[in-house]
């Protein structure tokens, strides 16, 4: 037997081993193992022997999506608008859709403090490409929320219609992966989950990423990327800056292959800590209707505990736990019992089904619809009454502060009342004197003098001056004729004081 060149540098016990790993049979049969799970890990991804493939007279491919999601678009221009900016790599747009009254005659602001209250929820489909059926589920969506506008005023088609774009401000994207779809159009391999690349969106956002429930292996179904937000750019930007800006308050991705309802988080560490979203219960609540609300009977419940594998760096986790966004789902709306290796059956129904698959799962939109405006009014209510109460409180305080500043007044106008301050002028002595004097109806002569004595700045003449002069009527102020002079006294002192 011939070594390699390494082993005749290395110590002998280096050729035993050599020896041993290759007449081994059972290095062989590891090695055969390990080559046949490596095949399973990646076969998902490349193309197989299909059941059923699309009939694209029933379903749509990207070109036939654009040009009818664009006309009910142009149909309906006070209710409908496309974010055109929003493209993928190979510059196919995206078909991100604003939907809402855009003719302003809905106005619920409550008041200066409180903002719109508005729902605003955020839609995504078609982050896998083999995934057709969530894709399909909007245009029925979109097609059912404009036709009740045509219908006569006041009918319930029409009422319905009109609430729900008067109460909730819908942005959708409507083909978050594009590129994927037009790789299966153009290999006809419906296995086929990432972008054009292979990445993997739900793998690749800024949450646990790179970590074990995704892979670093391009051939893999769950490929992560080269590095975090790698995939899509444009994608990346509108969640980045203009999700940020709206202050969503609801996500949901669409997906299919099973009827599962996940909360997050799906994170293999969150199993492993039991981590859990602030408002558990509510999102348990909703999703608790959406799972019986149509035929079909929904699981639901957080991911690491719904599913036996974790799933890092997804983007419903991303928008709970970074961006905080205080409903996040991820809904798996149809499956199977699937057996076998073909993909396009996993999570497309038959053709002739595709039509009663749509109206079937279509309430779940609606019952959606209903609760979170619902949950959105009652916080609009909470805000309101807060705002009314803290108003009360402060209107309170103002009226204290009112009602002590009005006793004060009233007490000093009381004690001016007793002692009215007026300005008087004194003559004497061809002398003109200014004096402060206190008058009283009943006030007799001698308070009269002691006032006048205390108050004034006279000179010692002008004083003995007014004594004399008042003595005769204070020796006389016994005599029956006293209250005479007290009148004649009292007149001749408010003439003096004008």
């Amino acid at each position: 037997m011939k070594f390699p060149l390494f082993l005749k540098i290395c110590p002998p016990k280096a050729a035993v081993m050599y020896t041993f790993i290759t007449k081994s049979e059972l290095f062989c049969f590891m090695a055969v193992i390990l080559f046949f799970l490596d095949f399973c890990s990646t076969i998902d991804v490349k193309a197989q022997r299909e059941k059923y493939i699309p009939d694209y007279s029933v379903y749509h491919n990207i070109s036939m999506l654009q040009r009818e999601i664009t006309q009910i678009v142009k149909r309906n221009p006070n209710f409908m608008r496309i974010e055109k900016e929003y493209e993928s790599r190979k510059k196919v747009s995206q078909l991100v859709l604003h939907i809402t009254n855009f003719t302003g005659s809905f106005n619920t602001q409550i008041s200066k403090y409180t903002e719109n209250s508005r729902l605003k929820i955020l839609f995504s489909y078609g982050v896998h490409a083999r995934e057709f059926l969530p894709t399909e589920s909007l245009l029925y969506l979109l097609k059912n929320l404009t036709r009740g506008l045509t219908f006569p005023y006041g009918s319930f088609e029409e009422q319905f219609s009109r609430y729900i774009l008067s109460h909730v401000d819908i942005y959708i994207i409507s083909v978050a992966n594009p590129d994927g779809r037009l790789y299966i159009e153009s290999t006809n391999n419906y296995c086929w989950r990432g972008t054009e690349t292979g990445v993997d969106l739900d793998r690749n956002f800024d949450w646990e990423y790179g970590r074990k429930g995704s892979s670093s292996d391009p051939k893999d179904e769950e490929y992560r990327g080269l590095h975090k937000f790698s995939g899509n750019f444009c994608i990346y930007g509108y969640i980045e800056q203009d999700i940020k800006r709206l202050n969503l308050i609801c996500l949901f991705l669409f997906h299919s292959g099973i009827k599962h309802i996940y909360i997050p988080f799906a994170d293999t560490k969150s199993k492993k800590i039991g981590r859990q979203v602030d408002n558990l219960d509510d999102m348990l609540d909703l999703a608790m209707e959406l799972s019986h609300c149509t035929k079909y009977i929904y699981k639901y419940g957080q991911a690491y505990k719904l599913n036996d594998y974790t799933a890092d760096g997804t983007i419903f986790d991303f928008m709970a736990g970074v961006r905080k966004i205080p409903f996040s789902y991820t809904v798996e709306l149809w499956g199977k019992n699937h057996k076998g290796s073909s993909c396009f059956d996993l999570f497309n129904p038959p053709n002739e089904d595709l039509k009663d698959v749509l109206e079937t799962i279509h309430p779940l939109y609606v019952q959606l619809f209903k609760y979170m405006i619902n949950w959105k009014s009652s916080q609009v209510r909470h805000i309101t009454e807060d705002f009314n109460e803290e108003s009360s409180l402060n209107f309170g305080y103002i009226l204290v502060m009112l009602s002590a500043c009005l006793t004060f007044f009233v007490c000093l106008t009381g004690l001016c009342k007793q002692c009215s301050i007026k300005t008087s002028f004194c003559k004497s002595d061809n002398s003109q004197v200014k004096l402060n004097t206190c008058i009283e109806e009943d006030i007799d002569l001698d308070s009269q003098l002691t006032f006048l004595s205390t108050t004034t700045e006279l000179s010692q003449q002008s004083a003995s001056d007014w004594e004399t002069d008042n003595a005769s009527d204070r020796n006389n102020f016994n005599q029956p004729n006293k209250q005479q002079k007290l009148s004649n006294f009292k007149t001749s002192v408010k003439s003096s004081m004008g």
